[in-house]
């Protein structure tokens, strides 16, 4: 397909989203307590690296979305339901095209001396892996449970429990993984702009076979207005990782971090940091150690343009014995940088559209995992 005929596709794509009929697809009831909204997206993309590895081949890509979301704001607990179907067609690697379902629900209670909610998830994900250099296809299933109760005035005390699976459908390449996750944080008011935090997390990662992880961290941190202009929430800990029942044996220790700031530079302009740093399990169910940052500045035009500029860094090492290149051979280190943009431009109250820009660049010792990768995409959305 020459550069003409894609870009005659691309105008086909976007007159076809602005063409179509517009039925009422945003529906209240109940005296406007319940609510129902459509979503419906299409874009024409490219990427480089379909497969991310060094041999990776590019394709043009079509995909589409479609999601429904009912909410309901009545009585003590409130209801947030969603569903959706993500679709994406290859134009050179036909059989990784995909139908991707994905279903959420959550239920809040906000009122009250106790508040929390409950979230539940399952949903269909095809990705390409920078971690396991190829694609892999997984369900993915999550229950979890937040609350929130104040102690005294200036104290109180929340939680998380959660649930998640994973299941792959290429058995002989990928693990199966589920995680059991506990978490407690401890909140102090400061003073009406900060509060201060201590966070104890343990985690159960279970690979199957009898092999298995459990983490333990101790963090802390601030939350509100973090440091100068900057606001959001951070914190800083010492986190250690016990594999059971495989090849390794001992303890990995290293700090761990988590976090978002944001800086309002003016009414229209933003600057956004996140910071990333803790022990995770794999595709292959490898332990691996990932550190990332980035910045992102956004800026809005006007009622209807907006732009977005994005630079994240980051480095993966790959723990234990799988994680050597030979028997006696370095460890293998994954260093990454990407940069991005896009451009919103919205039509009018149910018609958007936006173009963006991606560069991702991997520096490994795998030379198979040593890659560039650019990805462009045009994608047209409507909202009832």
């Amino acid at each position: 397909m020459n550069f003409r005929q894609r870009w005659l596709t691309a105008a086909a794509v976007t007159a076809m989203v602005v063409c179509a009929p517009r039925a009422r697809a945003l529906v209240s009831l109940e005296d406007g307590r319940d609510h129902f909204y459509v979503d419906v997206t299409a874009g024409l993309n490219y990427d480089s690296a379909v497969f991310a590895n060094a041999q990776s081949g590019g394709s043009l890509t079509y995909s589409g979305s479609l999601s429904i979301d009912f909410t309901r704001r009545a009585g003590w607990i409130g209801v947030n339901v969603s569903a959706s179907m993500d679709s994406e067609r290859f134009a050179s690697f036909r059989g990784q095209d995909y139908n991707d379902p994905k279903l959420t629900a959550e239920f809040t209670k906000q009122t009250g001396r106790t508040t929390g909610s409950l979230t539940l998830s399952a949903q269909r994900e095809n990705r390409a892996d920078v971690d396991v250099n190829t694609r892999d296809v997984s369900w993915n299933y999550d229950a979890g449970l937040n609350f929130q109760y104040p102690v005294i005035e200036r104290y109180s005390i929340s939680g998380t429990l959660d649930y998640n699976r994973v299941d792959y459908q290429d058995q002989a390449l990928f693990t199966n993984l589920s995680m059991y996750t506990g978490s407690v944080y401890l909140y102090y008011i400061l003073n009406e702009q900060r509060d201060l935090f201590v966070d104890y997390r343990a985690r159960y990662s279970d690979e199957g076979l009898g092999v298995f992880d459990i983490d333990n961290s101790l963090s802390g941190g601030v939350s509100g207005k973090v440091f100068g202009p900057f606001n959001g929430s951070i914190q800083l800990g010492y986190e250690q990782r016990t594999p059971h029942g495989g090849p390794d044996h001992g303890t990995y220790g290293d700090l761990t971090a988590s976090g978002q700031t944001t800086w309002n530079i003016s009414r229209r302009m933003t600057l956004t940091g996140n910071l990333s740093r803790d022990f995770t399990t794999i595709a292959t169910g490898q332990s691996v150690d990932a550190t990332s940052a980035g910045l992102t500045f956004q800026d809005s035009f006007s009622a209807k343009a907006s732009a977005t500029l994005s630079g994240t860094v980051g480095q993966t090492r790959f723990l234990g014995a799988a994680g050597l290149l030979g028997p006696n051979g370095p460890r293998r280190v994954d260093t990454f940088y990407s940069l991005s943009a896009a451009y919103f431009y919205t039509i009018n109250q149910h018609l958007k559209i936006s173009v963006s820009y991606s560069y991702y660049a991997s520096y490994s010792d795998l030379a198979y995992a040593e890659f560039p990768r650019h990805q462009i995409g045009l994608t047209v959305s409507s909202h009832w």
